[in-house]
């Protein structure tokens, strides 16, 4: 469940949503019920208010966000109810996974104020989550179930809608913020959001920077510290056009580099990584009488660089230098009209078209000489996604809801395929509700699938089926979620060995399915607030390949049983303090056995996570937060063979002009 108040909370009597259900404020049920009705999402083509639909949303609002100053994105999300993140409490930069309800790490569609963030060069086509720094984000909302009738591709499992900080609406304002501690970390940021006639316009700068420590556990040795450097520039310009239409134009640059390893328990001293991403998104919006019309286009840019040099060669390597260059270009644009007819039916309707393309290549040098490794051109790997879709939803009495949605898709390698959505829900009290989702979805295949020397072109897409029963209640202080669900995915994409050159190939060979439950149960008062949450998880793998059969977990690296408890207690208007513990299941994973040349299976312990901060409001613009994380110091392992974040401080100050 979201953390509903944090070291910062200022003694608001408001406090986020945490479901649609949530009315998380001081005073009577009637006061609740009104407030929840308010409340709005900013994820574009959803209706606008919470409590007009069924869908299972979390809302991660900028108090929060500000609370978890000195944690990555992935930590934060780390501690959502139905999602685990592996590499989140890793060393600094390492490559994170994000799960959601045990689903495949491409199964869930990020996006950065509703425009996809892909990167197309990834065999997965997922972010590289480094680039991103919380810092930057002023609300998070997350989304589950299938949604690829609204959003399209890798929306199988959840949406994940990070909502940047906008400029001003009227007078100058901004921040600076200042953050260092353990390992070697500090942090800058300054923001300023103006306004000069009509043109609202803002700029944020930012830097991090960490020492780290060693990313694989070395029992000869300690190891090198693998530390990364973060940067980030984004400029905002919004305006009104004449009476009716806003136009809203943002940039943002991103740069990261850090330091890798060769792999589990194997030390590397001079193995880099470094990756820019540039976008550019602009959204007009024209309203009209009974609605709105969005037209919306976007460009990124991503350039990904694996350097290994020959100062430092580890054992068994067999090369003594490799560089791989990526190249990423996502680009698309849609139109969509969105609003309220006559007879009280909202709707969406609209047509998008994306188009994706990769250019790739890397070399090694061994003592054979130099191989250089077959080149992706962006000419030959491309491909293009056009989606119409429409959405209804229905409210009668304000009681009983549905909500039904179709899409149709045409791809430019496999042509045709359609996905819907159906969400009923029933308010049998002001103060509770009940609903069933039925979402179909899929994810086509990234272009190293298709194009690659391991590629193939007869790939199908990735296709799922989600069902989710819930209930939402609140009795006086406290409010609780509960959500079964089922999720399958038929034609699976698995790399098979073949005994022909070139060895491997990509087919739809694979079908999985995860099922589970999610509770949620949060208590606020003025002092106090406490939120509960338990994720359990159980799936499976089938997979066919040359006619032989195998079934096996699919929770690689994931937890069936995961619980977090979270209680802030608020000692006066200008103090707080905060504690977190979270309870890690023990997971599998594989790791491959050079002494036997075979991949082998490792347990992984269950394991403990505990925070604890203290927040002071210094004076009315000024803000202090000491964070300890990994408070009992517990030995931490998210992957085989790597270490895990030991105890460590770290503080913010954060001053609003």
């Amino acid at each position: 469940m979201v953390q509903s108040a944090h070291a910062f909370s200022n003694n608001s009597p408001l406090l986020e949503p945490i479901s649609m259900a949530d009315q998380l404020v001081k005073g009577s049920a009637k006061d609740s019920v009104k407030v929840l009705a308010e409340v709005e999402v900013s994820a574009p083509k959803l209706a606008g208010k919470l409590a007009r639909t069924g869908k299972v949303l979390t809302l991660i609002n900028a108090e929060q966000i500000r609370a978890s100053l000195g944690k990555s994105l992935g930590e934060l999300l780390q501690e959502q109810v139905g999602i685990s993140v592996v590499g989140a409490r890793s060393a600094p930069g390492s490559n994170q996974e994000i799960y959601v309800r045990g689903a495949n790490t491409g199964h869930v569609l990020l996006l950065m104020d509703g425009f996809p963030l892909n990167d197309p060069s990834h065999i997965s086509q997922v972010m590289d989550w480094n680039l991103i720094n919380l810092a930057n984000i002023q609300k998070i909302e997350i989304i589950k179930g299938g949604q690829s009738t609204l959003y399209g591709s890798d929306a199988m499992s959840a949406v994940i809608n990070l909502v940047s900080k906008k400029a001003a609406q009227d007078a100058t304002h901004g921040s600076i913020l200042l953050q260092g501690g353990g390992f070697g970390t500090y942090a800058g940021q300054v923001q300023v959001n103006t306004r000069l006639a009509k043109n609202n316009l803002g700029i944020s700068l930012q830097h991090y920077s960490t020492e780290g420590f060693s990313a694989a556990k070395d029992s000869v040795k300690k190891g090198e510290n693998d530390g990364m450097r973060q940067q980030s520039l984004s400029l905002t310009w919004a305006r009104p056009i004449g009476k009716r239409s806003m136009v809203d134009v943002n940039y943002q640059a991103l740069f990261y580099q850090g330091n890798l390893d060769a792999g589990p328990f194997m030390d590397d001293q001079d193995y880099t990584s470094k990756a820019q991403s540039s976008s550019i998104r602009l959204q007009w919006q024209y309203q009209l009488k009974q609605g709105d019309l969005f037209v919306r286009g976007f460009q990124d840019v991503i350039d990904r660089v694996f350097r290994n040099d020959s100062t430092f060669i580890p054992l068994n390597a067999w090369s003594s230098f490799n560089e791989s260059m990526y190249k990423g270009i996502n680009q698309g644009t849609e139109v969509y009209f969105k609003g309220r007819l006559e007879n009280q039916v909202d709707y969406v309707v609209g047509a998008e078209y994306k188009n994706q393309a990769t250019q790739q290549s890397d070399f090694s040098i061994s003592s054979y000489g130099r191989y250089d490794s077959p080149k992706l051109a962006e000419s030959l790997a491309n491909q293009s996604i056009l989606g119409i879709y429409m959405t209804v939803q229905k409210e009668w009495n304000s009681n009983v809801g549905f909500e039904l949605g179709g899409r149709w898709n045409r791809q430019s390698t496999f042509g045709d395929f359609s996905t819907v959505n159906i969400n009923p829900y029933w308010k049998y009290s002001k103060l509770g509700k009940a609903f069933f989702n039925f979402y179909t979805s899929f994810k086509t295949p990234s272009l190293y699938q298709l194009f690659s020397p391991y590629g193939n072109l007869e790939l199908r897409p990735e296709q799922g089926k989600t069902f989710e029963l819930g209930f939402e209640e609140r009795i006086q202080n406290f409010n609780a979620r509960i959500v079964g669900f089922q999720n399958e995915v038929k034609d699976g994409i698995v790399f098979q060995s073949i005994s022909v050159d070139p060895y491997g190939k990509y087919g739809n060979v694979s079908q999985q399915t995860t099922r589970g439950l999610e509770a949620e149960l949060g208590f606020s008062t003025k002092k106090w607030t406490a939120n509960v949450s338990y994720t359990y998880v159980s799936g499976t793998m089938f997979n066919r390949v040359d006619g032989k059969d195998s079934t096996y977990s699919s929770l690689i690296r994931r937890p069936k049983n995961q619980w977090q408890a979270h209680v802030v207690f608020r000692a006066s208007a200008k103090l707080n303090y905060s504690f977190m513990a979270q309870y890690v299941g023990e997971r599998k994973d594989y790791f491959y056995d050079e002494s036997i040349y075979s991949t082998v299976p490792k347990d992984l312990k269950s394991y403990l996570w505990t925070e604890f901060q203290v927040g002071y409001q210094l004076s009315q613009h000024l803000n202090a937060s000491v964070m300890v994380k990994n408070l009992l110091g517990q030995d931490i392992v998210e992957l085989f063979g790597y270490n895990g974040q030991g105890r460590n401080i770290q503080a913010s100050l954060l001053w609003k002009f």
